[in-house]
């Protein structure tokens, strides 16, 4: 990875998360809440504990961090995504949540600076994700958390065919890992992979369209969704769509999702 190929992923992803950064907070703001608390419940914070929300977006896992610690620290490279996180914990009352702007492949924290780092639906956006993982590793205390969600391909999904999908729709993103190759990647940094449980979560494709900035006749979405019913017989993307009975109408899928706790 060069540094070039790095400022250039940073841009698209600065740049995705800025155009669509009031229909995706307000997604995940109401959507993705009790993702975050069963992540907390699982990382069992202490009342003492220092916190990273890495890739932090609009601080839906710092929002339910910081009832439970003593201080959480926001770090995203987007500012828009920052200034949704600080809102909401501003409007939230949260005095022990601070902000600061950065790239997660190097963390501007010093080592040992956190007993508990958490990053939700980030991984797959990152060109490096080796280097953001080891970064995690790095900034953990010694017995420090990281807990960590993100995407996976599903069964019997070809990676390739997911990863193409996910690309056209959202030039952001890079790869989905398989649920092998995710825990492979936390363990190549030194930690300890503690618990790994597998969810799936049903969305309606038209929906996750406009959260990625896209709806019916713009030319991202209908090749998105000609990709997307090439798989509707033989689930070639392990997105488990599900064929809608008018041509044309929304449909149902599938997003599989990994919650993990590593230890350092």
């Amino acid at each position: 990875m060069t540094e070039q190929n790095r400022h250039e992923q940073l841009d698209r992803i600065q740049d995705r998360f800025t155009r669509t950064a009031e229909a995706f907070s307000k997604f995940v703001l109401q959507n993705r809440g009790a993702d975050a608390d069963r992540l907390a419940d699982m990382a069992e914070p202490g009342v003492n504990d220092r916190v990273l929300d890495a890739a932090c977006g609009p601080g839906t896992y710092a929002l339910r961090f910081a009832p439970r610690v003593r201080s959480v620290v926001c770090l995203d490279y987007t500012p828009a995504m920052l200034g949704k996180a600080s809102a909401s914990a501003a409007q939230s009352g949260l005095t022990n949540v601070s902000f600061s702007r950065g790239d997660v492949t190097s963390i501007p924290f010093r080592t040992a600076s956190f007993n508990v780092v958490t990053c939700g639906f980030s991984i797959h956006h990152l060109l490096h994700p080796a280097a953001a993982v080891a970064e995690f590793a790095r900034v953990l205390s010694r017995g420090g958390r990281l807990a960590l969600m993100d995407l996976i391909v599903a069964e019997p999904g070809r990676p390739e065919m997911n990863n193409r999908i996910e690309t056209v729709r959202d030039p952001s993103h890079v790869h989905t890992h398989t649920q092998p190759e995710l825990l492979k990647l936390v363990e190549a940094s030194g930690l300890r992979v503690r618990t790994a449980e597998r969810v799936e979560a049903p969305r309606m494709f038209n929906h996750w369209m406009l959260v990625a900035g896209s709806e019916p006749g713009d030319s991202t979405y209908e090749e998105t969704r000609r990709l997307m019913e090439a798989t509707f017989d033989d689930d070639s993307a392990g997105f488990h769509p599900q064929k809608p009975g008018t041509p044309g109408a929304d449909f149902p899928y599938t997003q599989t999702i990994l919650y993990l706790i590593a230890e350092r």
